[in-house]
Order: C-alpha cells, then structure tokens, then sequence
C-alpha cells in the first residue's frame, strides 16, 4: 500500500516522497520512494543505528538528476518497519532478541533481500546503488554476489574491501591460525585489552548479549542517548579529526572511544561522555529534535538487536565462512566512495580505503574518491546539497549507459 508521507510523522520528508510496503521474501518490506516506477532504479541502503528516513534529504533531489530516477531507499531486515510476515516470528508482535536465530542477518540474505526486493519492484537491473556504513558492506557485496544486476556502486563511509580471502596453495604456505575477517581491525581483541588503559572494538561489543539493552534502555534516555551518538560521529564534534593510522593495537587505540571502547564501558556512556552542550543542540541544524525524534520513536518500538545482529554475522567466523565463496571477486562496475572530512569511517579499518581503490574496485578513479567538508559520519544528513552534486556527477559522467 502506497502512502503519502506526512510531516506529522515524518518531518523532514518533502512532498513527492511516498511510503509504502511490498511482499519480500519473508519479510512485509517498508521502503520511501520518489520518482516515475519505470525510470531507472537507484537504491540507497542505509546503515547502524538508521533508518530509510536517514535519506530523507536527497531521495527526492536524486529523481530528479540527469533525465529521472526511481530511488528506492527501504528499511532492511531488522529495521524500522520492515518486519516479517509471519506474525510469531521474531520482529513481528515482539523485538528481536538476542537469542533468536541469528542466521537471517548473514551477509547473503541479506542481499538476497535486497536483490528480491529489486524483483518485486518490477526492475530488472539497478542503475546505482548507493550504501552508507554497514550498508556500504551489503552493497558491495550485491555487487559481487550478483554483477549484472548492478550497472554502478557508492560506498559513503566505510570502505568495501571485498570479500575474504581463502587460503592459498596451503602445502607451501601454511593456512593462518585465524580465519579471514572482512574487519581484520577485530582480530586484535586480546592486544587492545592488554593495553593499559584496556580498550575494545564497538563491532565486537556490539556482537555481545547485552549491547541491545545497553543502548535502548539507555540510563539518559533513548532521546538522549542518539543526540550524543549522532553528535560524537559528526563534523559537530571538535574531537574529529581523522587520518591514517597504524594497524596495531595502539594505532586501533587512538581512535574516538565510540570506535575502540573503554574496556569497561557500555556505549550509552560512550555517547553520554559526548553529548552535545545545550547551546551545541540549538546550533544543531541538520539533524533537529523532530527529526531526532523519529529515531527515538522507531527505536523504541523495535529495540537495536535487528540491527546489531549485522555485527555478529561479520564479527562470528562460523557466520561469515559463507562469504569466502567469492574470494578472489572484484567490484568492475564504475565504482565510488564519498564520506565526510571528519569521518572516522575512513580510516577505522587501517589499509582499507587504498585496498578498495587498488584491488576491490578496477574502475574507481582518483577522483572517485570524494570527503566533502563540513560533514562528519552522516554525510548524507549533514551535507544533503554537497553529496548530491558529487553523485549527480558521478551518475552523468561515470555511470554506463
């Protein structure tokens, strides 16, 4: 059912953008769209802790590039309000627990997800798909999975390094004691707990039993604890300033505590240690408090395990094994990254932005590279006009027609 959006419940969204739900998979799948149906298809896959309302503000401006788009930006499994079909399913009439099975958040359904929600929109192919954060991994790996669904790919803050490797003519070279990871930056968890004061990695926490209620019952509120988080990863934050660091243990330490933790800390402290002054949330203007509110909301309802559960499907090596089917596979459609100047994002997983653009990607040019100023993590919240001049450019002058 096709829905205009309202700015009661979604402030923000401007007219032209519409609400609806389709049948896919398993799943009732929630997404907001702009443009004519039978234009070309952009997808835009949104990250953690997001929403598809996190792309309220170029949905609409990116229909309307070059000769129009159909722009789909949908609430993936776990998120929002996309839920499952079957009513006694996880995520239907309760939140997803941890104890749930976590096998439909593995990588590969989870582009099947997406490459079924494709179908069930009536396109047969997708012009570009766009992914931010975690969902700048999913897209690559759509990419990979399946290549000629996928005339182009950008990934916004987190670099895709393609998939892990499988070991190789193992009778001269001995197979490494620890499998292939896609971050191997979470490999070194016993070194960053030696580290005096002891720090561990967020996707690793993250993977844990409690993260969830940490975070939804957070002891500031659920309200207050988004405003810190969304303020500590953006250009907002003085304590920002990304550059390449050493892989090491002490390099990962250097990192913001919202990245490489305080070993003792939950990130409900993490964001609170953060959180914006209150002359800091008045001057806010890219992400207002009845926008804020509508993560609040959402979040509420569903708690973080649907999401969170992503982080334990690349962090657990039993569940991540499936994705070394494609070791060896490369990204060959015009390919571009674009994050914010002060976005950790870029650097976090050392070595990967130059892995991406010298072996993930073979046709990712110097100028595809793109960190515009003045955004932090939420590039496309913080710098809506600037992204989009940089992927209006992008889709005229790299995309194949």
């Amino acid at each position: 059912m096709t829905q205009a959006t309202t700015v009661q419940e979604w402030p923000g969204v401007p007219d032209g953008v519409r609400s609806r739900t389709l049948p896919v998979r398993d799943l009732e799948m929630h997404f907001f769209e702009a443009g004519t149906p039978s234009d070309p298809l952009i997808l835009l896959l949104h990250g953690f802790p997001e929403l598809a309302y996190s792309w309220r503000k170029v949905i609409l401006p990116l229909s309307c590039a070059g000769t129009g788009y159909h722009v789909v930006a949908p609430d993936q499994r776990g998120f929002g309000r996309t839920k499952p079909r079957d009513p006694a399913a996880p995520g239907a009439a309760r939140p997803v627990a941890f104890e749930d099975d976590v096998r439909p958040y593995q990588t590969v359904n989870l582009v099947h997800d997406i490459v079924a929600l494709i179908s069930a929109l009536g396109h047969k192919d997708v012009a570009c798909l766009i992914g931010h954060d975690a969902g700048s991994t999913i897209a690559g790996f759509c990419a990979i999975v399946r290549p000629e669904l996928f005339k182009a790919v950008v990934f916004m803050s987190t670099p895709f390094t393609g998939p892990p490797s499988l070991p190789f003519d193992v009778a001269n070279n001995p197979p490494p004691t620890t499998p292939g990871a896609i971050f191997p930056a979470t490999l070194v968890e016993s070194a960053l707990a030696a580290l005096d004061p002891p720090r561990k990695h967020y996707m690793l926490y993250y993977s844990t039993p409690h993260a969830n209620a940490y975070m939804w019952r957070a002891p500031q509120g659920l309200h207050a604890f988004f405003r810190g988080y969304y303020h500590l990863k953006s250009a907002d934050w003085a304590g920002n300033d990304p550059h390449p660091i050493e892989a090491s243990a002490a390099g990962l330490a250097s990192l913001p505590h919202y990245y490489v933790m305080p070993r003792d800390a939950t990130m409900a402290q993490v964001a609170q240690a953060g959180a914006p002054s209150t002359e800091e949330m008045g001057g806010n203007k890219w992400l207002p408090d009845e926008e804020l509110a509508v993560y609040t909301r959402e979040y509420k309802r569903t708690g973080f395990q649907g999401g969170l559960n992503r982080y334990r499907s690349v962090t657990d090596p039993t569940l991540a094994e499936e994705l070394t089917l494609f070791s060896g596979r490369k990204i060959e459609v015009p390919a571009m990254y674009v994050s914010g100047r002060k976005d950790w994002g870029v650097y976090q997983n050392p070595g990967a932005l130059d892995k991406m653009r010298e072996k993930a990607c073979t046709d990712m040019g110097e100028g595809d590279v793109v960190l515009l100023e003045g955004a932090g993590h939420w590039a496309q919240q913080e710098q809506p006009e600037a992204l989009m001049a940089r992927l209006t450019q992008f889709l005229k002058g790299r995309l194949r027609q």
